[in-house]
């Protein structure tokens, strides 16, 4: 690893407020299992800290009365606290002290959270020193280790911690709902576990820990006892001037959801045979050969700019993974587990982070999408409820499938409860099909669709059947749904009743998954007995074929592509006047209703939802849909799009800017482009949201990030069952190299602006530039290259 900067997330400050929550959520660690948040050893939950654990899948529902109702949410639970350090020293609490000076270092190259903090005592300078770890191959266990050391001596008193008096606390908004989750089961001091139930959906989880005190050559055990709130391991000892104290500590977990031995026994055997030691060896082994295929090297004068790019791939990397995931009834949440934000809840996020799996960790994508396979039966039940046929996903999905978005949301602007018509973003259930397709174009993998990929397809392809309105004049429309652009929940005046009529995202995107589901009845050998299966008749393929050819858009005059039936007739907003006003107006919808307005009202967008579409599909394939709709384009439409919708558009959402980016690319617009492209790296790293990354990092924008790199600007594309390249590196980057995988192949990819080096694991052929080249394995390949303004839009 050669730069080091270029490999370790550092803070040398202690943050305060939703600042200091959104470190820790950075400084996260995780392996698809487990995730914990980078808060000290020593620190409760307050304003400026916020310790959290998390295991994936672990939801509980609780009740609030609110307004003469009863609000039901479903949390991602966050568990007892198995680190919490309290020392007094000379019988003064060390936390009661000034933090002289501090360091925190999220290590990526070997998966290690380093922290160092001096405090400031009245007798001189106690540093601890804390290093963390959760093991990715024994994925049940967690390790940590702390190294105590004064420039004094003095009486020293360790209380080390199982605090099972955690709450759900990490939103604010959040805290005025019932926030405590879980039930103290059982604590057993002999084995040192504790065992917790959650109250509503009573998952049984178990902690177990072993702790070492380590002094001047010699083991000192604890005292471990069982309390109210928690579990404690108690030493006092007398230290010494500079002679550290080191505390190990080694901690395992499971629950009832993921395994199916007793936990007790289960949990015995995980701390029989993990270590510190052997947790350092996992640890090291397995970053080190991921980051050998997984790692984007970028030569480039950009500050921070290769530091961040690894931080995006190290939160993937462990926001999901195989030899976990593959045992798990769980998919990716927004936020991963970093956080509380969302709750936790799985949304059509997963659409930024798929296709990044599907090209570095195959095994990972198929293990999240059959998350989607597994709640079938409960979007069908969905849609029975909604009076529609086949299959509805719920906007936001937890333990079960059913819909947990809200029907009233808090304005934090005016304190106000408002309406909330988000889960009428119907085009969940398109994600959910686009991410099908995205992992079999890039791992060659159909046998998803033997074992309930293709039934998923099909039932939210009957949805949607049952869901259009044949017009007098032949075309289609669909009615009552929103589009990724959330400032717009109803028509003015619509009196309660939300969603639009023709959205062009949900419309374009049915088109072109109607379009796919087609091309699978043709190519797939098994189509038709799954279908039958799936009651999926020859009715069905016809009305999809006509469907598919006539839905409904709105354009003007321009050929700017309406976001939704209407749109034109709404009033335009003077965004330079608020943002005078306000500032940040990135959440301009809060602002409005705090004035008695509606975004409704107005032509402002949270993201667009035509450009949107570019992102998913590429500008010819979106130009090939709308011609196939029989809406004729002009050759300057992009432009004319980007335009209109750059001057409405906030960026409400993280996932806008990359949207913006990858079109100015594509138009040429290089220096704006890279603007967009960095303000998006940095989302979380800047917490461009105004503090929202204190309640977990965003996974989505962190995927579409590295999305661009590989997919448009090292220009990796996969079509019709072949690789294909169409560079477009970035004016200011000197060199970009990756590793991608394609049906089972590897291929290392190196660019510059006018050459690429190419090498494979297999003989395979590689199309650069329209042009087939071949790769023999183990032999390096190296071919002149071009990079013309057109050559990005070449390729998409």
């Amino acid at each position: 690893m050669k730069e080091q900067k270029d490999w370790q997330l550092t803070y040398q400050d202690q943050a305060k407020g939703k600042a200091g929550y959104g470190q820790e959520a950075l400084l996260s660690l995780g392996n698809g299992f487990i995730g914990w948040r980078g808060a000290p050893v020593w620190a409760k939950q307050s304003d400026n800290h916020y310790p959290g654990l998390y295991l994936a899948g672990v939801f509980n529902q609780t009740q609030t009365p609110l307004a003469e109702r009863i609000v039901v949410n479903e949390d991602l639970v966050n568990l007892p606290n198995p680190q919490l350090l309290l020392i007094k020293i000379d019988g003064h609490w060390l936390s009661e002290y000034p933090i002289e000076r501090c360091q925190r270092q999220l290590n990526f190259a070997q998966g290690e959270l380093r922290e160092e903090y001096t405090f400031r005592l009245p007798q001189g300078l106690m540093t601890l020193t804390s290093t963390k770890l959760v093991d990715p191959l024994d994925w049940h266990n967690l390790g940590l280790q702390i190294n105590i050391q004064a420039t004094f001596s003095a009486q020293l008193d360790i209380d080390w911690q199982v605090d099972t008096t955690v709450e759900n606390q990490n939103v604010a908004r959040y805290r005025d709902f019932q926030t405590r989750e879980f039930d103290l089961a059982e604590i057993d001091v002999k084995t040192g576990q504790v065992l917790v139930k959650t109250r509503q959906s009573a998952i049984l989880i178990g902690l177990a820990v072993k702790s070492h005190c380590t002094y001047q050559g010699l083991d000192w055990p604890f005292k471990i006892t069982a309390r109210p709130d928690g579990l404690h391991a108690n030493r006092k000892l007398k230290l010494l001037a500079q002679q550290p104290v080191t505390l190990t500590r080694e901690v395992s977990l499971a629950t009832t959801l993921e395994t199916r031995a007793p936990l007790t026994s289960f949990l015995a055997a995980q701390q029989a045979q993990t270590s510190w030691v052997t947790m350092l060896e996992h640890n090291h082994r397995y970053w080190q050969q991921v980051w050998q295929t997984a790692d984007i090297a970028i030569t480039s004068d950009e500050p921070d700019l290769q530091m961040l790019v690894r931080l995006n791939i190290f939160q993937l990397q462990q926001a999901a993974q195989w030899r976990a995931n593959e045992h798990l009834d769980a998919s990716v949440g927004s936020r991963g587990l970093t956080g509380e934000g969302y709750r936790g809840h799985i949304f059509w996020d997963e659409l930024f982070v798929i296709p990044y799996y599907a090209t570095n960790s195959p095994r990972t994508a198929r293990a999240l999408l059959r998350y989607r396979i597994q709640r079938l039966a409960a979007a069908m039940v969905n849609a029975e409820r909604e009076g529609e046929q086949g299959a509805l996903y719920p906007w936001q999905s937890a333990q079960y499938g059913d819909e947990q978005a809200q029907l009233v949301h808090l304005n934090p602007i005016n304190q106000a409860w408002e309406p909330d018509n988000s889960r009428l973003q119907r085009h969940i259930n398109l994600a959910i099909i686009y991410d099908f397709w995205a992992y079999i174009q890039r791992t060659g993998d159909q046998t998803i669709l033997s074992t309930g990929g293709l039934t998923v397809i099909l039932e939210i392809v009957k949805y949607w059947l049952n869901k259009v309105e044949l017009a007098p004049d032949g075309r289609y429309d669909l009615m009552g749904v929103m589009g990724p652009d959330e400032f717009h929940e109803a028509y003015p005046k619509a009196k309660g009743r939300g969603g639009f009529k023709n959205n062009a995202y949900t419309n374009v995107m049915l088109a072109w998954a109607l379009d796919w589901v087609l091309t699978l009845e043709k190519d797939l050998p098994n189509f038709d007995a799954l279908a039958l299966q799936a009651n999926f008749t020859s009715t069905s393929l016809q009305k999809a074929d006509h469907v598919r050819h006539r839905l409904r858009l709105e354009f003007n005059t321009d050929g700017v592509f309406a976001q939704f039936a209407g749109y034109f007739a709404l009033k335009s907003l003077d965004l330079a006047a608020y943002q005078v006003k306000y500032g940040d107006i990135h959440r301009i919808d809060r602002f409005l209703k705090a004035e008695g307005k509606s975004p409704d009202d107005y032509q402002v967008a949270k993201q667009a939802d035509v450009l949107m579409l570019v992102y998913n599909l590429g500008v010819r394939e979106v130009e090939r849909i709308l011609a196939q709709l029989g809406y004729p384009l002009a050759t300057d439409w992009l432009v004319k799009n980007l335009t209109y919708y750059q001057q409405r558009t906030v960026h409400g959402s993280t996932t806008s800017r990359p949207v913006f980016a990858l079109i100015k690319a594509i138009l040429g617009e290089n220096q704006t482009a890279q603007a967009d492209f960095i303000t998006a790296l940095r989302s979380d790293y800047d917490d461009i949201q105004g503090g929202t990354t204190a309640e977990g990092v965003h996974l989505g924008v962190m995927g579409e990030t590295l999305t661009l790199i590989e997919r448009d600007f090292a220009g990796v594309k996969f079509k019709q069952g072949r690789l294909e390249l169409w560079p477009n590196l970035p004016t200011n980057w000197k060199t970009l190299s990756l590793t991608q995988q394609f049906q089972g192949k590897l291929v290392s990819i190196r660019l510059s602006a006018n050459h690429i080096w190419l090498t494979a694991d297999e003989d395979m052929t590689v199309w650069v530039q329209g042009q087939p080249v071949k790769v023999i394995e183990g032999k390096l390949c190296e071919l002149p290259l071009t990079m013309p303004p057109s050559s990005l839009q070449n390729g998409h």
